[in-house]
C-alpha cells in the first residue's frame, strides 16, 4: 500500500470518523455471519423435508407384487437418490457451519477485543495531547497575566520615580515591586516556553507517530476483515462445489432411473400376470323367433332326461336321456353357452308360455343344433 492512502497519513484528524467505520465494518461482518447462519438452518430443514418426502412416497410392502413393474423400480431408484441429494445438503449445512459460522463468531470476539484495545490506546493518546494542550493554554494565560502585571508594576515605578513628591522610600518601593513584577512574568514566560516547547514535541508526536499507528493498526484490522469475508464466501461457494459432483452423479441416477423404464417388459408382465389361457366366445347366433326348431334337429331317443320328460321329473336310467354324439369343448363353447342361457333367461316373448322344464328343454334343443362342435 502506497503512504498515501495510509490512514495515518490522509486521516490523521479523523479519528472518530475511522472509530465509527470500523464498528460499522465489525457490525457488517456479525451480518454476513447471521446470513450464513440462517442459510444453514434452510439447507438442514430443505434436507429434512427431501427426505420426509422421499420417505412418504415410498411404496408399500403390500404392493410388493407391483413393485415389481419397472416403473416402480424406477419410482424407487429415483427416491433413492433425492434421499441422497438431501444428505448433501445437510453436508452443505455441517460444513457451513462448522467452518464460517463457527470462525466468524470467534473472528467476531478478536475483532471486537483488537478495536477497543486500538481505540483505548488512540484515547490515551488524544488524552495526553488534550491535556499537554490544556496546560500550555494555562501556561499562556500565566504569562499574560504575569506579563501585564509586570507591565504595570513598571509604569507604576516609572510614575513614582518622576514624581518629586513622592520620598525615596516610596520609590525605592515601587522599583523593589515592579522587579518583582518582572521577575515573575519572566518564569511564567520560562514555563510558557517550556510547555509550548513541550505540546509542540508532543504534537509533532502525536500527529506523525502515535496517532498514525493506531490508525494504521486500524486499518490493518479493518482489510484483515474484509479479506476473511472475501475468504468465507468463497469457501461457502467452495463447500457447495465439493458436493456439486455427487449431486450430480445422484442427477443421473435418477436420470438411469427414469431410461430404466420398459413399457413392453411392464405390458409384458401384465400379460403373464392375468392371462387366464381361454380363448374369446363366438358369435351369438341370430334368433329367429318364427321358426324355433332348426332344421337340422337333434336325435331323440326316448324320453328326455334331467328335467326334460313330459312329467318334469328327472330318470335314472341314462339310456332313457337324450342320445347325441357331440362332444362339447369346455374351455370355448361353455363361455358361449353361459352367455346365451343368459341371453335367453333375460329375454321375455314366446318363451314366456313353456313351463320350466320344457323350457329347459327347448333352449338345450336350440342351442346344440345351432352350435356346431368337434367330434
Amino acid at each position: 500500500m502506497s503512504q498515501s492512502m495510509g490512514w495515518g497519513h490522509e486521516l490523521w484528524d479523523q479519528y472518530p470518523a475511522l472509530a465509527d467505520h470500523t464498528l460499522k465494518g465489525i457490525d457488517f461482518l456479525d451480518k454476513y455471519g447471521q446470513f450464513m447462519k440462517e442459510r444453514c438452518a434452510i439447507e438442514v430443514e430443505y434436507a429434512g423435508k427431501l427426505k420426509r418426502l422421499a420417505k412418504h412416497y415410498q411404496l408399500k410392502k403390500k404392493d410388493e407384487e407391483d413393485n415389481q413393474f419397472s416403473y416402480c423400480k424406477a419410482f424407487l431408484l429415483m427416491l433413492q437418490e433425492v434421499t441422497d441429494m438431501a444428505g448433501q445438503h445437510e453436508v452443505i449445512a455441517e460444513n457451513m457451519s462448522a467452518n464460517i459460522v463457527r470462525e466468524i463468531a470467534m473472528q467476531m470476539k478478536e475483532l471486537k477485543d483488537e478495536r477497543k484495545r486500538y481505540l483505548h490506546e488512540g484515547q490515551r493518546h488524544q488524552a495526553a495531547y488534550s491535556m499537554s494542550l490544556t496546560c500550555l493554554e494555562k501556561a499562556k494565560k500565566s504569562y499574560e497575566k504575569a506579563f501585564k502585571e509586570a507591565d504595570k508594576a513598571r509604569e507604576g515605578f516609572e510614575k513614582a520615580d518622576a514624581d518629586l513628591n513622592l520620598s525615596r522610600a516610596e520609590v525605592e518601593k515601587a522599583k523593589n515591586f515592579s522587579i518583582m513584577k518582572g521577575q515573575v512574568c519572566e518564569e511564567t514566560k520560562n514555563e510558557y516556553a517550556n510547555q509550548l516547547q513541550k505540546t509542540n514535541d508532543l504534537q509533532r508526536k502525536h500527529f506523525s507517530q502515535l496517532m498514525p499507528q493506531v490508525y494504521s493498526q486500524l486499518q490493518d484490522m479493518e482489510e484483515r476483515r474484509i479479506t476473511s469475508l472475501s475468504n468465507y464466501i468463497r469457501q461457502s461457494a467452495l463447500i457447495q462445489r465439493d458436493v456439486f459432483p455427487i449431486i450430480d452423479k445422484c442427477i443421473e441416477g435418477v436420470i438411469r432411473a427414469a431410461d430404466s423404464m420398459s413399457p413392453s417388459g411392464d405390458s409384458g408382465m401384465v400379460v403373464e400376470r392375468y392371462k387366464s389361457g381361454n380363448v374369446p366366445p363366438e358369435d351369438v347366433p341370430f334368433e329367429d323367433l318364427s321358426n324355433p326348431s332348426p332344421p337340422n334337429s337333434l336325435t331323440m331317443n326316448g324320453d328326455y332326461n334331467n328335467g326334460c320328460n313330459s312329467s318334469g321329473s328327472s330318470s335314472g336310467s341314462r339310456g332313457s336321456g337324450l342320445s347325441y354324439s357331440h362332444s362339447v369343448n369346455s374351455g370355448a363353447h361353455s363361455g358361449t353357452l353361459r352367455h346365451t342361457l343368459n341371453s335367453f333367461k333375460n329375454r321375455g316373448g314366446i318363451f314366456g308360455i313353456f313351463s320350466g322344464s320344457n323350457k329347459v328343454c327347448l333352449v338345450f334343443a336350440f342351442l346344440f343344433n345351432s352350435t356346431s362342435f368337434p367330434f
